[in-house]
């Protein structure tokens, strides 16, 4: 059988965390120079306790080194992995785990491994890992989950709207001003990975407007595929994530469930927001339609 690895990136529904197939690497969270392996060394709960006291966490890349020894260990054993990563947009993990497999496959030439570049971050990476766990269990062989996740890609979506302003400003991603100014008029940006890029794709004041904006679009991309399992992503109150779950119900889809953002995410968005999460198109249409072609 075939290990999927993911990064701490990647957020899973409960099910599937403790698959027998799956592992993870983990990003850093630094925090006042002590540098935390996210999901495994702190957890949300953990960091947000020094947000709320002011302190503001930066986050770094996976240690090369568990890239490597991970890749040895599953050399030595002979066994096959697939890793899809955290977009290389956003983080240098992507590169980094191509030069420790180059390297490794120096040492071990028979070593059979993908990295596949998912483009996405958080729930969207989930979505994407828990199709190829079902490819996985049906025995299907590494070139072809390789070539279903890049299928899958375009077809997974994220949308997350971000109370304070602040925390994209000391992340580089807005200006003093802009946070400023925003903070003032309860300005509350809606974001999503596209291309493997943050951006804002929309601005609403106040919380209920911001919610509107990411069920309209959901409602509007979702259509097709209704009979799916569909993720809420959330951080802090969980009013907001009641208040989709009730809007996702009337629009017909009956699976949902919350799951906490991780640590490197919260640490760039803040101690409040919440998302959805979802594939526009039923995972076996898009396979079929991809064959066709």
């Amino acid at each position: 059988m075939i290990r999927l690895l993911v990064d701490s990136m990647c957020d899973l529904p409960k099910d599937y965390v403790n698959h027998p197939n799956l592992d993870m690497v983990s990003l850093n969270v630094i925090i006042e120079g002590v540098a935390y392996r996210d999901k495994r060394e702190i957890d949300l709960e953990g960091m947000n306790k020094f947000m709320a006291r002011g302190i503001v966490p930066t986050t770094s890349q996976v240690n090369p080194g568990d890239f490597l020894e991970y890749f040895e260990e599953c050399a030595k054993n002979n066994q096959e992995c697939l890793y899809l990563a955290f977009t290389s947009k956003l983080s240098g993990s992507y590169e980094t785990s191509r030069l420790i497999l180059k390297e490794v496959k120096e040492k071990y030439p028979d070593f059979s491994c993908q990295i596949v570049d998912s483009l996405h971050s958080g729930g969207s990476i989930g979505l994407i890992a828990v199709e190829l766990l079902k490819l996985i269990d049906q025995g299907k062989d590494l070139d072809y989950l390789a070539a279903a996740a890049l299928k899958f890609i375009p077809h997974a979506h994220f949308y997350f709207s971000i109370e304070d302003l602040n925390w994209l400003y000391m992340g580089g991603r807005v200006s003093k001003g802009t946070a400023v100014v925003g903070g003032f008029l309860k300005i509350h940006p809606i974001v999503s990975v596209e291309e493997g890029e943050l951006k804002i794709i929309g601005k609403s004041r106040g919380p209920k407007k911001a919610q509107k904006t990411i069920i309209d679009k959901t409602a509007e991309n979702i259509v097709g595929y209704l009979d799916q399992h569909v993720g809420i992503a959330f951080n802090g109150s969980m009013k907001p994530v009641e208040e989709y779950e009730a809007a996702l119900r009337l629009m017909g889809v009956k699976n949902i469930e919350p799951v906490p953002i991780g640590c490197v995410l919260a640490a760039h968005l803040g101690l409040q927001g919440t998302g959805i999460y979802f594939f526009d198109t039923a995972p076996e249409t898009i396979l079929k339609q991809e064959e066709k072609n």
